[in-house]
């Protein structure tokens, strides 16, 4: 019930080239949409390790709860650095 827009690749290995004795197929499909802006269905389809599939379902379009946006009940802001013990251990600091 969800509208998308979708690629299909198709890439065919010929025979001998990789040894083998008839076509190989190796299929893509990707499906996106638009009005959610995420991937509805993945495909990917080859007989020399087969098949992996993605499809969204269930997918619930009604408001969330309220309550997943309020802060819990005794959730306490501190600055940054707050709690620590002066000439206590420090956190590794990112570059």
């Amino acid at each position: 019930g969800v509208e998308g827009a979708g690629k299909k690749t198709i890439v065919t290995i010929p025979v001998d080239q990789i040894g083998n004795d008839q076509p190989i197929e190796i299929v893509n499909e990707r499906w996106m949409s638009d009005e959610l802006k995420v991937l509805v269905r993945s495909r990917h389809s080859d007989p020399r390790i087969g098949e992996n599939s993605f499809d969204l379902t269930r997918i619930d379009r009604s408001e969330p709860p309220a309550a997943l946006f309020t802060v819990p009940e005794g959730y306490k802001i501190t600055a940054a650095g707050a709690g620590r013990q002066p000439g206590g251990p420090r956190l590794p600091q990112r570059r």
